[in-house]
């Protein structure tokens, strides 16, 4: 008897057209995860992650305090660029100077040519002047666009502050002009 003429098996080409379709629908579902991370990642975090973190730069400034008789770093020809002279004194990197807004590039680029920071180079309010000696419920340093911890979008106006004994608090964008009012009161108040 003879073999049987060959004939091949339609489950083969079958199984190959389901094996692409599932390729291709994967493909589609990760795509799509992709850009679903996206959409929700950039208004999420506008500038990007970013972990330059306050309470690091609160004990930063302490250090610095401590070695130059309980003062903040202060008279330079603007408040960041007093903020600057953590990186001078080895305190602090670029990367925390430049707060949750600033592309680190830039501000590596201006230490790098010794110079210190401005308003556009540094993403922190720093509050120059200040002595270890102030009223505790003055706010030091808080995000000049009001991000989170890792530069996540707060509730539009909200900030978190670093008071200047080193407490960290949330001021809801509801009582941010009454805050900034009674930060300018209790500066005035100050005993020079």
């Amino acid at each position: 008897m003879d073999a049987p003429a060959y004939q091949p098996d339609d489950s083969q080409a079958i199984d190959r057209r389901t094996g692409c379709r599932r390729a291709l629908v994967g493909l589609a579902v990760v795509g799509g995860a992709f850009a679903l991370l996206a959409f929700f990642w950039s208004p999420r975090y506008p500038y990007g992650w970013s972990h330059c973190c306050s309470k690091n730069l609160f004990m930063a400034l302490h250090l610095y305090a401590e070695s130059h008789g309980d003062r903040y770093p202060a008279g330079e020809a603007c408040p960041e660029a007093s903020l600057s002279l953590l990186y001078r004194e080895k305190l602090c990197d670029a990367d925390l100077l430049r707060g949750k807004i600033v592309p680190l590039a830039e501000v590596e680029a201006v230490l790098a040519r010794g110079d210190l920071l401005g308003p556009d180079t540094c993403g922190w309010h720093y509050v120059e002047g200040l002595t270890k000696r102030d009223d505790p419920r003055i706010a030091i340093i808080w995000d000049k666009f009001g991000l989170g911890h890792n530069g996540e979008s707060l509730r539009s106006g909200d900030h978190w502050i670093m008071l200047l004994h080193g407490d960290e608090k949330l001021i809801p964008a509801s009582e941010w002009e009454a805050f900034l009012a009674e930060q300018q009161g209790l500066i005035k108040a100050r005993v020079k």
